[in-house]
């Protein structure tokens, strides 16, 4: 599984040409295959399983001329909750390169290598100084979202600079890093930002949003300003992330977007594409982009983009949830007193809610009225359409809206 490394870099598989141990070191020394004078890498980067922080890592290059640097102190990075690492080095020797060697050295052992990338230039102009953008006036909720000092994020190592224009909407996976809840959400947020800022070099954080297994929000850097999560496209273009592994042709890679994950994608999707003037068919995965050589955001995520188009789009035309009529069951039940019933109302319409004794027989309207689209409770307290006490037993409720109809049984105690 290439992970992360897929996302930041462009995949140049690689190879051990020796493995030894010393007297009291192992050293292991990979080359990786050729590429492009003209990819011009910025730096380049190895994935390592079963590697320890305890290692030094060198880096050497070979240019289209045939001609051998020495080696070249390279740096490492952990990547959480596993036994994998990145060596990389980011340098003007790795300019003119075609080739480059690497060599690990560990005093426990040696690492897996699984494989290796380089770090192509972004070549896209990127605008400079203030843009001023048509401000939309959107009724769309806007969902919760947790801000960069709550995750602990560090401040961008440069300016941003602003979207000109809004004109793209991109979802990825974060291959590899992945959370269950917001304490694990939010140290994940931190070692994907030292993995843009340190491995890859970018001021901050390439993605505006990460939404983890929980469906909770996380905000990257600012929405209004230029990712780094789209080679060569993006300007205008907000990207999104959710964290887990979806590709399951890749070892480990089979996770499923949770229900909390996929309601959270639309809530947040619908209230950018409000925000922004957005048309929510724009929205593409990372591997539809031209160069961009990535099965992000994996199998599992797209093959359901054209549900979220659809669906955003719905969300957007209800106005934001509630999507349908829903009715819960009475709370307390049995109850002796008084009993509560929530619904959910998606559009403005006439609603009916009427109790009914067990031979069918109607005891009492709570409402035959229109309301407007929201979410409401109600009470009963056990009284008939005249006052009185109704007798112990079973009873139902049904509510009726637009076609719409759910019944439910409720049992009273005096």
């Amino acid at each position: 599984m290439y992970g992360q490394l897929e996302d930041i870099s462009l995949i140049i598989p690689s190879h051990v040409i020796q493995a030894e141990k010393l007297e009291d070191r192992f050293v292991l020394t990979g080359r990786s295959e050729t590429y492009s004078s003209e990819d011009r890498p910025e730096g380049v980067a190895v994935l390592l399983d079963k590697s320890t922080l305890e290692m030094e890592a060198l880096f050497r290059f070979l240019d289209v001329e045939g001609n051998l640097t020495g080696w070249v102190q390279g740096k490492l990075i952990n990547i959480p909750d596993s036994e994998r690492s990145i060596i990389y080095i980011r340098d003007e020797l790795c300019k003119t390169s075609v080739m480059f060697e690497y060599k690990v050295i560990s005093q426990v052992g040696l690492p897996e290598i699984i494989t290796s990338g380089i770090f192509l230039p972004d070549l896209e102009e990127y605008p400079e100084g203030d843009v001023t953008r048509k401000q939309v006036e959107t009724d769309l909720p806007k969902p919760v979202i947790i801000s960069r000092t709550e995750w602990g994020a560090r401040s961008p190592t440069h300016d941003y600079s602003p979207h000109p224009y809004y004109i793209k909407l991109t979802l990825h996976h974060a291959a590899g890093f992945s959370a269950d809840n917001i304490d694990e959400g939010k140290e994940q947020l931190r070692a994907i930002q030292d993995l843009h800022q340190f491995v890859r070099g970018w001021s901050d954080i390439g993605y505006h949003f990460v939404v983890d297994k929980a469906g909770n929000i996380y905000q990257g850097r600012p929405e209004t300003v230029i990712g780094a999560h789209v080679l060569d496209n993006n300007t205008g273009n907000i990207g999104v992330c959710v964290l887990g592994c979806y590709h399951p042709p890749e070892l480990y890679c089979g996770d499923w977007l949770t229900d909390a994950t996929t309601n959270s994608l639309v809530a947040l999707y619908a209230w950018i594409s409000g925000e922004y003037n957005y048309d929510p068919n724009v929205l593409r995965g990372h591997r539809d982009y031209p160069y961009n050589n990535t099965s992000c955001p994996g199998n599992n995520v797209y093959e359901k983009l054209s549900w979220f188009r659809d669906e955003i789009e719905r969300y957007m035309e209800l106005g934001g949830p509630p999507l349908e009529f829903i009715i819960s069951r009475n709370y307390p039940n049995p109850f002796n007193s008084i009993t509560h019933i929530d619904y959910q109302v998606p559009i403005d319409n006439h609603i009916n809610i009427t109790i009914y004794d067990i031979m069918g027989r109607e005891v009492k309207t709570l409402m035959d009225q229109v309301q407007i689209k929201g979410i409401y409770t109600i009470d009963w307290n056990g009284q008939s359409e005249y006052g009185k006490s109704v007798s112990t037993g079973v009873y139902y409720f049904q509510f009726t809206s637009n076609g719409f109809s759910d019944e439910k049984k409720m049992i009273f105690l005096k």
